[in-house]
């Protein structure tokens, strides 16, 4: 059986380096799409708490007293 050309170090290393440069950006493309929905859910879950505010009828400040009332306890 007839074996491919061999490659050199050189080569081994140019595609090694290649391919880590390829995974790095792909990792930082990705850590960045999970930023933005780490956003997104925060944002959703400051939209709940704002509507339960509303709906309780209260001011921020009273629902932020209640909060660190329980906390001190």
């Amino acid at each position: 059986m007839a074996r491919g050309v061999r490659k050199s170090l050189q080569e081994k290393i140019a595609q090694k380096e290649e391919l880590i440069e390829a995974l790095s950006t792909r990792i930082k493309k990705e850590k960045e799409e999970l930023n933005e929905l780490l956003e997104m859910q925060k944002m959703e879950e400051l939209n709940e708490l704002r509507m339960v505010v509303q709906k309780s009828g209260m001011e921020i400040s009273e629902i932020i007293e209640m909060a660190q009332m329980q906390v001190a306890q």
